[in-house]
């Protein structure tokens, strides 16, 4: 109440001291005011625009996004708790501005400062929030990203397991069968182990190392009747497995020449897959013939032992893969 009178008695001073002329000057110096805060805020908003952020670590930015969201959100409403009650401050202040015009000078000033600061706290509040809001928005739009990404990551991860899986079921089931061809061969070929015959089973294939001893005469390329034996015995048991490609590979030592070397040695690799091929359930296509000449040897030594290990005929029994490339090329 005492207050209101003190209010009432700067109101009838004010009136006597301080012209039309000087109070519209102030108000239109809060307005001018008022308009380069404006023009500020829009700079600042077009600042804020180009600006945007980026975190290292996806899942790092989606933890620190989220608090980031809960805080900025909590922000809000607080900042738009007080700028609800700073627009009733400015809303009281300009009515008690109306009230107060008759009231002494430096009354007046001291109110007209109080509603210019309470109005320059309203636009810093009005301000911090639209850019609180913005990089709310922001964040908001880098998650949705960042989700995104993180989803189409996990479709291609879930498909690349599939895809892994498939294939190590496939070559479980191809090493099954690899080792059940190898055991086939061994009891078919029984007793020409310690006749030159060796088979060994590395990189999923089946390698049948055949000295020239078991199938040739020297420099000849006619098989031999117990390297027939030998083919012929192979051939039934390859008969029975039509998914296995056959590789024939002929090699000779370093003597004799390069030229006669080849040709010899592709002779040879032509003349066991003839035997062969004289089994009727083995097709053409699944045979390849190649002559490697002196260029593949396995002992280096340059010595007669060395020389008689490098005169041989490989056999490489390799399981189709067809299934596997299949596996890799599918695109779902």
């Amino acid at each position: 109440m005492k207050k209101t009178v003190v209010l009432a008695l700067c109101i009838a001073t004010l009136s006597a001291c301080v012209s039309q002329k000087k109070y519209q000057e102030l108000e239109s110096n809060c307005h001018f005011a008022q308009d380069s805060l404006l023009s500020a805020l829009t700079i600042c908003r077009y600042d804020l625009e180009k600006t945007t952020a980026l975190e290292e670590d996806l899942e790092s930015k989606v933890v620190s996004l989220r608090n980031d969201s809960l805080s900025k959100k909590r922000q809000i409403e607080n900042l738009t708790a007080q700028n609800a009650e700073l627009k009733q401050l400015n809303t009281n202040l300009t009515n008690k501005q109306s009230a107060m015009i008759k009231q002494q000078a430096e009354e007046s000033k001291r109110t007209l400062a109080e509603l210019q600061t309470a109005r320059e706290k309203l636009q810093n509040r009005e301000d911090e929030l639209d850019s609180i809001q913005l990089s709310l928005e922001q964040e908001r739009k880098n998650l949705d990203k960042i989700r995104q990404e993180l989803g189409i990551k996990d479709n291609e991860i879930l498909l690349k397991n599939k895809q892994i899986a498939d294939m190590e079921e496939v070559l479980r089931k191809k090493d099954s069968t690899t080792l059940a061809l190898r055991n086939k061969i061994e009891k078919a070929l029984i007793g020409f182990e310690d006749q030159g015959l060796n088979i060994e089973q590395r990189d999923g294939k089946i390698y049948l190392v055949l000295d020239e001893s078991l199938l040739f005469s020297v420099g000849k390329s006619d098989v031999a009747a117990k390297g027939q034996e030998v083919l012929k015995n192979l051939a039934n048991v390859l008969g029975q497995n039509p998914d296995i490609n056959i590789e024939v590979e002929g090699h000779t030592d370093n003597t004799g020449g390069a030229k006669v070397n080849w040709e010899l040695s592709t002779k040879r690799a032509l003349a066991i897959s003839q035997i062969l091929l004289e089994n009727a359930n083995i097709e053409g296509k699944r045979i390849t013939v190649s002559g490697r000449g002196q260029y593949c040897p396995i002992d280096n030594s340059n010595t007669a032992e060395g020389r008689a290990k490098n005169r041989r005929s490989e056999i490489i029994l390799t399981p189709d893969l067809q299934e596997l490339y299949d596996i890799l090329n599918s695109k779902e």
